[in-house]
């Protein structure tokens, strides 16, 4: 989902699980009522998205954008680290690496028609990140047969395409994480 840099909330303020009416990230509605549907018209003016004659608010409440023929949704992270050099003999000789940071991103990569509304869309954003200021509210559930759900702010970036034949094309990008992520783990039972 498409948001304005503004509409981050990295506290996660109320957030108690990815997906969910009351306390998710995001809320998919009665049978997928507030996913968009793929053969949506888009429009975007001015750093505003509009879907089927609806102006978004660009605040992280709007529509849900799903990419239908995802083929890839890897979560990939870093923690950087500053070497500590002591000359003790407790450490016998080695560096201590101490902890200082974590990075994030997931790279995507999907098969698609020009036409979809959730490629239009990701397309539109990735292209307007630095213009407008916008950013995305990312939500990852699965692998295929779990309800592993990763998720977080990011910005699109590294966008490539490769048309394959009439109106399809595979792609690729990447969410770059903007502050943290979250992770519920699907249990086992």
């Amino acid at each position: 989902m498409p948001l304005d840099v503004n509409s981050v909330d990295s506290a996660f303020t109320g957030v108690t699980s990815g997906i969910g009416a009351v306390g998710g990230f995001i809320d998919l509605g009665t049978s997928n009522a507030n996913v968009i549907a793929a053969n949506s018209t888009v429009t975007y003016t001015g750093g505003i998205f509009t879907v089927e004659g609806t102006a978004f608010d660009m605040d992280g409440t709007d529509k849900i954008v799903r990419l239908y023929g995802l083929t890839n949704a890897s979560l990939e992270t870093d923690t950087n680290t500053e070497d500590v050099l002591t000359y003790d003999s407790e450490t016998g000789g080695f560096n201590l690496s101490i902890p200082t940071s974590k990075t994030w991103s997931v790279s995507l990569s999907g098969v698609a028609d020009f036409k979809d509304a959730g490629y239009q869309i990701m397309r539109l954003t990735e292209q307007n990140t630095v213009a407008d200021a916008l950013r995305v509210k990312f939500v990852r559930r699965g692998p295929t047969g779990t309800d592993e759900t990763v998720y977080g702010y990011g910005m699109l970036s590294g966008y490539t395409e490769s048309i394959e034949a009439g109106s399809i094309v595979s792609w690729e990008a990447t969410v770059a994480g903007y502050g943290p992520y979250r992770i519920d783990i699907d249990a086992n039972a």
